[in-house]
């Protein structure tokens, strides 16, 4: 069993595949990054499940209907629509939101979900490791390593995805999961969203200055986890969700609910060592990205202020969209995100291996951007 050029790794998810029909699943989220190649990993160990995918273009309707076959079946809307929302959470037995959180209509979605007439309902909900990002600093290290397990009730409350991570696990009458990766660094399976979102950023300021870069010293450790390893984690808890839909066990209260909070992430690197042991040799070994590096010859890597990694990604927006979420990325260069995803670990089984697999993600990736890029040159 395979997906999107990795080996589906039965050895520790077969325990948690069962047999299962009629479970409806509604998926948010499915033509993105990560939602894609969750989904694709979900088919490969449940085909049997039937899944309705909300999906925002006709482009994303055609793709997913050719790809499986007639087994997704995708509903056409965004997720301002808040009535299809509703309808859709209504007749779910589970629902896996892959989309950013703060687009996520929660006052809709969680009263249908546990009012409708399932006996259980389940929600497995996407959040980030932002919420504990201390200040942006590329001076040092910050000291603290966030622990799922030691460590939740300590949880800022007052940062990024804090406010829809405390309405989701608290919440009555469902049992829900929170899943929060890290920086994601992959390929996806995604039609449009193949690159993790921090990449055009970074390839951005990267050929602005003609040299790769970091912010300040770039000695801020952060913690990267595998699009495909991460999309295992997801498998992992719809799993578990399947068995105790099945009554094969008890809702473990570890797995959902106010504890089932789970980081993601599998190596912990500085942004330094990220940057010149990892990105800089495979720009340097890309035709197409080697010519961006017109400063690097002999320099090493570039230190930038802050404001200065800010102030160029923002200028490619000129005010539009896409402003306030990059300001988000740039901080996150100069930020320290360590984190342990020591529950998944011991409750799931879920074992990412890191450092093996980022090289190959990070060539992937970029060798796509550099793909993109040309296509829209010769436009």
């Amino acid at each position: 069993m395979a997906f999107f050029g990795g080996v589906f790794r039965q050895t520790y998810l077969s325990r948690y595949t069962v047999t299962m029909s009629g479970i409806p699943v509604f998926f948010i989220g499915a033509s993105g990054h990560i939602g894609a190649a969750v989904l694709q990993a979900l088919h490969a160990a449940h085909p049997e499940l039937p899944i309705r995918a909300l999906v925002r273009q006709q482009e994303d309707v055609d793709h997913l209907e050719s790809l499986y076959q007639g087994s997704v079946a995708c509903v056409l809307g965004t997720l301002e629509d808040v009535g299809i929302v509703a309808e859709e959470a209504a007749r779910a037995q589970l629902v896996i939101n892959c989309a950013p959180d703060f687009a996520l209509p929660l006052p809709t979605l969680l009263p249908s979900l546990s009012s409708n007439p399932h006996p259980q309902t389940f929600l497995l909900q996407t959040s980030g490791a932002a919420r504990i990002w201390p200040p942006p600093s590329g001076l040092n290290p910050h000291p603290k390593i966030w622990s799922d397990l030691t460590d939740l009730s300590s949880l800022p409350t007052d940062t990024t995805h804090a406010a829809q991570d405390i309405t989701v696990s608290t919440y009555p009458g469902i049992n829900t999961a929170i899943i929060s990766p890290t920086f994601v660094i992959g390929k996806s399976p995604s039609v449009r969203h193949k690159h993790p979102i921090i990449f055009p950023d970074l390839m951005h300021v990267t050929r602005q200055q003609g040299q790769v870069f970091v912010v300040e010293q770039g000695k801020n450790l952060t913690t990267f986890v595998d699009t495909e390893e991460l999309a295992e984690l997801y498998v992992l808890l719809v799993g578990d969700a399947l068995r105790c839909i099945r009554g094969e066990k008890q809702v473990d209260e570890n797995i959902w609910g106010e504890k089932g909070y789970f980081f993601a992430g599998g190596w912990e690197v500085s942004m330094r060592e990220f940057i010149v042991d990892w990105l800089l040799p495979v720009l340097e070994g890309n035709e197409t990205s080697k010519m961006w590096l017109r400063n690097q010859e002999g320099k090493g890597v570039k230190g930038l202020g802050l404001g200065e990694v800010v102030e160029s990604i923002l200028g490619r927006f000129e005010g539009q969209e896409g402003e306030a979420w990059s300001r988000h990325i740039a901080e996150g260069f100069g930020t320290s995100m360590r984190i342990r995803g020591d529950r998944g670990r011991r409750y799931l089984g879920w074992e990412p291996t890191g450092r093996v697999k980022l090289g190959e993600a990070v060539e992937a990736v970029v060798r796509y951007f550099e793909e993109r890029e040309k296509s829209i040159t010769e436009l």
